[in-house]
This record gives structure tokens, sequence and C-alpha cells, in this order.
């Protein structure tokens, strides 16, 4: 198998999502930047943009970008992703293309808020029905 191109990846994903989807953001994500990219695994892609289209146009963009590369391709619009996803993406991502800093860096400090708050969140349950905290390393709390 050849060596993987990072460059070539970059240009065929922004190519086509710029003229398909006209994003202001793209990100990479995955075990493609992580740097455990094996033969079989796929290329995760984010983007934000702001056009809407539907998830049968989303799956037809990764197909076109899946042939262009020879690899499966999964492709997250950022505005419907999971609090999660979104923080992961947002925490190891690598930007590729980006069109408004300023858009961006609101974008990532809101996704990690959002998964701050949910972490507190979840700790309030945990500690309510468990006696114990996300922040505890599984030690029992027994102050209720």
């Amino acid at each position: 198998m050849p060596e993987i191109n990072m460059e070539e990846i970059k240009k065929v994903v922004v190519d086509i999502l710029k003229r398909e989807i006209s994003p202001w953001l793209i990100l990479l994500f995955g075990s493609l930047v992580k740097g455990n990219f094996r033969k079989d695994s796929d290329i995760d892609i984010a983007y934000l943009s702001d056009k809407e289209i539907s998830n049968v146009e989303r799956f037809w963009v990764s197909q076109e970008i899946a042939d262009s590369l020879n690899r499966d391709i999964d492709l997250i619009d950022l505005k419907k992703a999971s609090t999660v996803l979104k923080a992961q993406i947002v925490g190891t991502g690598e930007v590729i293309y980006c069109e408004d800093e300023k858009r961006k860096n609101l974008f990532f400090m809101r996704a990690l808020k959002e998964y701050a708050l949910l972490n507190e969140e979840r700790d309030v349950v945990l500690k309510s029905f468990f006696g114990m905290s996300i922040y505890s390393k599984g030690e029992k709390n027994d102050n209720r």
C-alpha cells in the first residue's frame, strides 16, 4: 500500500467540500491525525457551513471524496453532531480550511463550554444516584 499523502488528502477534501457544500471550516480528525492510521482506516472529516444539505446530499458528497481517495469517508456536519463528538473533534482535530478565524474560535469555545456543562450535569446525576463523581476516579462520595 502506498504511503498516505496528507497534502493530497487535504487538497481533495477541501476542493470537493468547497465546491459542493461551501464550508467555512473543515477539520480532519480520528486516526489520520492521531497517528494510528492503518490501511483499512477511514478518513474522518468534519465541517461547518451556512448551506444546509440533506443527509442524502452529504452521503453523495462523502462518496465523491471516497472515490477520489479510495477510502471510506465519515463526513460530519458539526451543527448536527452531539456535544461529546463536537468536543472530541474540536479537541483533537486538525483544521485544514478556515474562512473565519473568529467564528472558528467562537464555535470551539461554545463546543467546549457545552461539554463542560454536560459533565457538570452528569456529575450531579452520578452523585445523586450512585454517590460518586466523575471527578472522583470511581471513589464513592457519601456527601449527598
